[in-house]
């Protein structure tokens, strides 16, 4: 009889040993493929949104999209008072607090599946650039919220193929938020459809216009673009000022001077090349550990929304932000429009470099760096007090002396 020739097992454990070999090789080169395609989405993303805010600031003679208008501190020494003086000068928001369908400064929401254009009248966090929790320009309901999260304010979108939930407005790797936002980017009009169940909303739905929106069913919402203004370029350099022989080291709430919300063309940027412009908002690159960030719980966010199961979180989880961690690199687009991956742990030297120098040129207590210690922050700057490890550096937020200042040096910016 003829024997057929057949695999010995010795054979076949040697073969399946090279194919476990070979996918062991093949799968991090291909998970580290896939990661860089999709950073260079995000990159062409925050792209594309520079070149909206650009058109939208060549149509208004160079006059950037900041929400406030610049002569709003005229009009109150504080935010609430300043808005509602405003209002009453320009006879905006009728006998509708919120607002209703009239146009007027801050975020508009976009339009409705039969065209009418929602904005939120004269609630601060959708009008000033930036918030405090306490001075003039506070807004002690969302404190460290207001127009800097909001580049898909319908302004701009209009400029996005008229989509204030353009994907290129989100950047691939948030995946949290995309997930959150899956239904939006198949709604009727441009306005995200929502639901009753919106947490932490307890109001009179007929109080909003419900009747009239189409079919949409939820107060007027529009969810933060994934990748977030520079406060610091949408104000006055001034507020952001690092005076040693002054109070609070130069620092001046944008409401105690009637051109405090003047924001400057950011051809006036003194380091275009080396001051952010826009960033991913969240830590999206060299992530470890789950995507919830389980620091937010620690942190004290009571007055940031309203009391409910899931706090101010998508279902009990929020990522972590780009400032939290020394690994985070986040995608972002400089005031001179190229775009690189701004390195936190530079950030955090080029902090420390020109700190060391102030503090070597006047004193001890002269701790600023690239960065201002002497807001309302304080010392926590863009939430620190909830970072995942030693990183104590705010970047793009709060970036001393404003368009004028610097979030990394270029000794340590390497520009991709």
């Amino acid at each position: 009889m003829k024997h057929k020739k057949a695999f010995t097992l010795v054979e076949l454990l040697v073969v399946i040993s090279i194919i476990a070999l070979l996918v062991g090789i093949l799968l991090p080169a291909l998970s580290r493929a896939r990661d860089a395609a999709m950073i260079n989405a995000s990159k062409s993303n925050i792209r594309n949104v520079y070149m909206a805010n650009q058109n939208y600031n060549t149509e208004w003679k160079g006059a950037q999209w900041v929400g406030a208008p610049h002569n709003l501190a005229k009009y109150g020494n504080t935010l609430s008072d300043a808005i509602a003086g405003y209002a009453q000068h320009y006879g905006l928001y009728g006998n509708n607090p919120t607002g209703g369908f009239t146009p007027g400064p801050g975020v508009q929401f976009g339009e409705t599946a039969t065209g009418q254009v929602w904005f939120p009248g004269n609630v601060p966090v959708y009008i000033a650039p930036y918030c405090w929790a306490t001075g003039p320009t506070r807004a002690p309901e969302a404190p460290r919220h207001g127009t800097f999260l909001y580049p898909n304010t319908r302004q701009i979108g209009e400029y996005m193929e008229d989509q204030v939930y353009n994907k290129a407005f989100f950047a691939p790797k948030d995946t949290i938020v995309l997930d959150a936002l899956k239904d939006c980017f198949s709604s009727t009009g441009n306005l995200c459809p929502g639901d009753n169940d919106y947490p932490g909303y307890s109001g009179d739905y007929a109080t909003f216009g419900i009747d009239q929106l189409g079919g949409y069913s939820f107060p007027p919402f529009l969810h933060p673009s994934s990748y977030c203004y520079s406060p610091a370029n949408m104000v006055n350099p001034d507020v952001y000022d690092a005076d040693f022989n002054e109070e609070n080291f130069g620092f001046k709430d944008p409401c105690t001077f009637n051109t405090g919300f003047r924001a400057p063309t950011l051809d006036q940027s003194k380091y275009s090349s080396l001051k952010s412009y826009l960033m991913e908002h969240h830590w999206l690159q060299s992530v470890t550990g789950s995507s919830c960030h389980p620091r937010w719980d620690a942190a004290d966010y009571s007055t940031y929304s309203p009391a409910n199961d899931s706090g101010w979180h998508w279902g009990g989880c929020y990522p972590s932000l780009a400032v939290h961690s020394f690994r985070s690199v986040p995608v972002t687009c400089f005031n001179d429009g190229h775009v690189a991956m701004m390195d936190i742990n530079s950030c955090d030297k080029a902090d420390n470099i020109l700190m060391n120098a102030n503090i070597k040129e006047y004193d001890e207590s002269y701790q600023v760096g690239t960065w201002h210690r002497f807001t309302p922050d304080g010392s926590n700057g863009y939430w620190l007090e909830a970072s995942t490890d030693w990183m104590d550096v705010s970047p793009h937020t709060h970036t001393t002396h404003g368009s004028n200042g610097r979030d990394v040096i270029a000794d340590v910016l390497s520009i991709q």
